[in-house]
């Protein structure tokens, strides 16, 4: 629209410059010509004046235009830094987690590992022993072949089935080795055992009694006390009339000193 109006004014100083000299011509007068000539010069520098002033307008517009944008740039700019930096510092923080949560799940699985191979040892070593007792069993069974009378094979067997928890071949066992050795202290108190194993308490009482009397007359003082102790410790429940139950020791004293 600026240009437009500089356009006009130029033109009209041009127009009026043209029709001074046309009327000097005609009128055969210089002076008139002089007039518009004037006129037609100061039409072009305004025209120039205004024109310069549009390009410091449009200068300055553009510059403005230009200072805005620099500063949009400038903000994103600082706006992506910032994101980024917080992206990274999340990122960094979620790899430090997952590495924690990684050294954890091995940790755990190493555990677990390690627990499983020390119960697979211990299952390892009762099917060793289990191996070891059986073959025991078998030894002295054939032991017993040659020698049937042998109270020490067949408390050696009975020991072997005990460990195998053969409770009935072991008590069997122990039973002949004190038919074959009625002074075989051992036997009294091993077969005392399985029968506390077994909840017979009696017998157990009744079978550690005589397995301490045995101990103290062979001079086996520990084992007597040993003896002594388990028979003394073993109670039973008794049912009173008025239907209260009491923990009763069945043996008070094993033999009289």
């Amino acid at each position: 629209m600026m240009e437009k109006k500089q356009d006009i004014i130029g033109y009209t100083g041009l127009g009026i410059s043209v029709l001074g000299v046309i009327a000097s011509v005609a009128l055969n007068n210089p002076i008139l010509a002089s007039i518009p000539l004037t006129v037609g010069v100061g039409c072009n520098l305004a025209s120039r004046k205004q024109f310069n002033d549009s390009l410091i307008e449009a200068y300055n517009q553009q510059e403005e235009t230009i200072n805005k944008l620099m500063a949009t740039l400038e903000a994103n700019h600082n706006e992506l830094s910032t994101k980024l930096t917080e992206n990274q510092t999340d990122l960094a923080n979620r790899v430090e987690k997952l590495q924690l949560s990684v050294q954890d799940s091995l940790a755990q699985q190493k555990q677990h590992l390690n627990s499983e191979i020390q119960r697979l040892e211990l299952q390892y070593q009762d099917l060793n022993n289990i191996v070891s007792n059986i073959r025991e069993v078998e030894d002295f069974s054939q032991e017993l072949r040659s020698q049937p009378d042998s109270a020490d094979f067949f408390y050696q067997r009975g020991l072997s089935y005990e460990k195998l928890g053969n409770y009935t071949g072991a008590i069997e066992d122990y039973t002949e080795a004190i038919k074959k050795n009625s002074s075989l202290a051992k036997a009294y108190h091993k077969r005392g055992v399985v029968y506390l194993e077994t909840d017979l308490k009696q017998k157990a009482v009744d079978d550690l009694r005589k397995a301490a009397l045995l101990y103290f007359e062979q001079g086996d003082i520990d084992s007597y006390h040993v003896a002594r102790e388990m028979s003394r410790n073993i109670h039973e429940l008794r049912y009173e009339s008025n239907g209260t139950v009491s923990e009763i020791i069945v043996s008070t004293e094993l033999f009289v000193e």
